[in-house]
């Protein structure tokens, strides 16, 4: 599979959407370099504000120039924008206003060090009224995304990833909001994966099914909030268990926010795979994904105890 660095796709479509939309207008935290914004900087130099290390400023900015009729889009590293500054973007779902935040470096970041790994930012965002949550699984659903959420009122909340992810989806792709996607068929186990989960669990499912001698549905959670409950519900309610996949921790995390939804009305074995209250440490984020357990072999024991 063709891999794509999503924070580039992110910068090339800023580029390419400021042409047609001129209200357009982006911030970041002095991490351009990162993030990718530099490229409608050098574009756009009138509509791009570099506000420093000071996240609390830049989405207090946002907020005015949402205020005064602009599309905010907002960028940085996933921990410092939704941790520095989520009493601001509170006061930007508060006000349903028109602010996008599109945050890179979301789960383990590699070397820059433990305390720059973005393993809360589900909960943290989630809690929000107004606000909408979304991960993209490649480069087409992330382009699908942000045409979505700049051509739809309110705040939005987007991870990327620092690394690169492969193109699962073909170009007739068309973004749904809420909608859990079924990107494998199967009738026993399903697999719900968010971001990297969702690639793990569609790269392993095939190799998995001949091991095990299993039926394994795949859905794509790219959508963590809102999700379309009656849709997830009819998508598991005839299988026998469930496996939720999350570079992210596990408490008050994406699975806590299936099993709340699929407990009221159905009674389904479910596992949950993410890292278990840790802050994750540095290193290659290679390594840490494994070390932490998001890896075929997990994903195979965990498929064992329901069989």
């Amino acid at each position: 599979m063709t891999e794509f660095s999503l924070r580039d796709v992110f910068g090339d479509f800023l580029v390419e959407y400021g042409k047609i939309e001129s209200r357009l207008v982006v911030l970041d935290s002095d991490l351009s370099s990162s993030t990718k914004t530099f490229k409608f900087a050098q574009k756009y130099p009138d509509r791009f504000f570099n506000m420093g290390i000071a996240e609390q400023n830049t989405l207090g900015s946002a907020l005015g120039f949402a205020i005064s009729g602009k599309i905010s889009i907002v960028s940085g590293f996933s921990i410092f924008t939704t941790g520095r500054a989520w009493e601001f973007i509170r006061l930007a779902c508060h006000d349903n206003l028109n602010v996008k935040i599109v945050a890179t470096h979301g789960g383990f970041v590699g070397g820059d060090g433990s305390t720059h790994n973005a393993l809360e930012d589900f909960s943290l965002m989630s809690i929000l009224p107004n606000m909408r949550v979304l991960v993209p699984l490649d480069n087409i659903e992330l382009k699908e995304m942000l045409k979505f959420a700049i051509q739809n009122q309110g705040p939005f909340y987007m991870r990327l990833p620092r690394g690169t992810s492969p193109q699962i989806h073909d170009s007739n792709y068309k973004f749904e909001l809420g909608r859990p996607e079924v990107i494998k068929e199967g009738n026993e186990i399903c697999l719900i994966g968010t971001g990297f989960g969702a690639i793990l669990a569609y790269q392993s499912a095939k190799s998995l099914e001949k091991e095990l001698g299993v039926s394994l549905k795949v859905i794509n959670l790219s959508s963590v909030k809102p999700i379309n409950i009656i849709e997830l519900k009819n998508q598991v309610k005839d299988l026998k268990g469930i496996i939720v996949i999350e570079e992210h921790n596990l408490y008050c995390g994406v699975g806590s926010i299936i099993a709340r939804i699929l407990s009221e009305d159905l009674n389904l074995p479910m596992r949950f795979i993410g890292i278990e209250n840790s802050f994750g440490q540095s290193g290659k984020r290679e390594v840490l994904l494994d070390k932490y357990g998001l890896n075929f072999k997990t994903l195979k024991e965990k498929i064992k105890t329901f069989l």
